[in-house]
């Protein structure tokens, strides 16, 4: 179900380039027209990583790496900050990678969600990955 290769297709579908990466692929996000991050986790092994990928001239490179204390499963971008789901909390982040704060964390089930009337955190697994909308700006 996971891999641990991040693939760069072009128009027609057709992979034109790939990297491997350290840890099992879960998500990724848009940060800039040619940089993307992607959640790496491997619970086996402990390892919870985000992993910054650039594209040039349609070639996938990888960059930094950010080392994280909690599961990695989901993630997105907004307005310059990283949130990032485990399977039972919320995080926000810089870009840098220094941890801003908890946004929200429900342990009553592995995968959990709230509506919380001004803005809905889900953190439903879907498939290959975890789908996080924020709805209100400023969160």
């Amino acid at each position: 179900m996971f891999n641990k290769r991040c693939k760069l297709l072009n128009q027609q579908y057709q992979v034109v380039s790939h990297c491997d990466v350290t840890e099992y692929v879960r998500d990724m996000c848009q940060i800039t027209p040619s940089e993307v991050a992607v959640a790496l986790d491997d619970n086996a092994s402990n390892t919870h990583n985000v992993q910054f990928i650039t594209v040039t001239q349609s070639q996938l490179t990888l960059g930094r790496k950010l080392e994280l204390q909690h599961r990695c499963i989901g993630i997105d971008h907004h307005e310059g900050e990283l949130f990032i789901c485990s399977s039972t909390a919320l995080f926000k982040y810089t870009l840098s990678g220094k941890q801003v704060c908890r946004l929200y964390e429900d342990e009553s089930a592995y995968d959990t969600g709230k509506n919380h009337g001004e803005f809905i955190l889900i953190t439903y697994l879907l498939c290959t990955g975890i789908f996080l909308a924020i709805v209100r700006k400023g969160v």
